[in-house]
């Protein structure tokens, strides 16, 4: 049998084998990522912390993680409490809701003209039927329990992986038998996908903050919350800028009946996502990461495939990281070409 044929059956067999295994182990293998991600970030910032000029130089190493640590804290405090909170008022708000939504349509059907056909009513029973407000919160806050528990076990990762890095990496050195090659490649990609996730914690945070500022101005309930929600949503590639626009638009549309406040909703929130993704993204990442636009959104659709949406924040640091380990092969490099945007 040719040779490169029986390299690439093996190949793909062994990628399929891999695929399987990750979704079958994906309710142990998700919040494992999410330590692990949520360490990049405690170092990420803890680095971003060091260039601060005058004052990042005299703060001691194990000061700047306390407080990158701290303030991630913090933020996963906050988002949980607000959800919290809110659960409620939500529940309460979604006959509101449902009534608005109802008004709507009843709008739009008068102005296609087809407010007087006998279909009229069966279409709005249907779609009614369809799209129940208060069953799609109802089930998305039943899901919070669960949410929490994964929150708590990813800290809990978080933790240890922190208390942990640097025998873990004396262990590696060892086990790779003091070659250089595979310590320099596990200090790149740590310093990559560092940077990388902390630079998306602080773009998010601006991104969250205007968002904030233009919610309230059009008087959106639950703008603090929505706030939170639309700096998680920036770690997500592309969808999470059309999610971060989109849903703040329909609701905002909901809550007021009519469509004035959330077209100056959407164009604010397009001008922010705008600005933080086209002008301060580039300028802060410089390019860094080399990713081909087809390669993040083909990574995209696979990661959530496999972990749904989990894998879609997860999608882009796994790449990167792969892209690393590629390059440092003369047996993959090749590979690694094509993730790139490179000619």
């Amino acid at each position: 049998m040719n040779q490169g044929l029986l390299n690439f059956t093996c190949a793909v067999i062994l990628a399929t084998l891999l695929g399987w295994l990750l979704y079958v182990g994906r309710p142990v293998l998700v919040p494992i990522a999410f330590g692990i991600i949520a360490t990049y970030v405690v170092f990420g910032l803890a680095d971003l912390l060091r260039r601060i000029p005058v004052l990042g130089a005299r703060l001691r190493a194990g000061l700047r993680h306390a407080i990158a640590a701290t303030l991630m804290l913090f933020t996963v405090y906050l988002s949980v409490d607000l959800l919290l909170a809110d659960k409620d008022r939500l529940m309460a708000l979604a006959p509101k809701y449902e009534a608005t939504l109802l008004a709507l349509l009843t709008k739009l059907a008068a102005l296609l003209h087809i407010e007087t056909e006998a279909s009229w009513a069966a279409i709005r029973r249907d779609l009614l039927a369809s799209v129940n407000v208060q069953a799609v919160i109802t089930t998305t806050l039943s899901s919070v329990s669960s949410l929490l528990a994964t929150i708590i076990v990813v800290l809990l990762y978080a933790t240890f992986f922190l208390i942990e890095h640097a025998k873990f990496r004396r262990k590696l050195v060892k086990f790779s038998g003091e070659s250089m090659q595979i310590i320099t490649v596990i200090d790149e990609i740590n310093s990559k996908i560092g940077v990388y996730l902390a630079m998306k914690s602080l773009l998010g945070a601006i991104l969250a903050i205007v968002s904030w500022i233009c919610m309230r101005f059009v008087g959106l309930e639950f703008a603090e919350l929505w706030a939170v929600l639309i700096a998680f949503l920036n770690f997500i590639p592309y969808a999470g800028s059309w999610i971060s626009v989109i849903v703040p638009t329909l609701l905002a549309a909901l809550q007021f009946g009519q469509w004035n406040e959330a077209l100056v909703l959407f164009m604010s929130l397009t001008l922010a996502n705008f600005v933080v993704g086209h002008l301060l993204d580039p300028w802060l990442m410089g390019g860094s990461l080399n990713l081909s636009p087809a390669v993040i959104l083909m990574s995209l659709a696979m990661w959530s495939s496999i972990w749904g949406i989990a894998g879609a924040f997860l999608a882009v640091p796994i790449t990167v990281g792969l892209i690393i380990a590629f390059c440092a092969f003369d047996s993959t490099r090749r590979f690694a070409l094509l993730l790139t945007n490179d000619d």
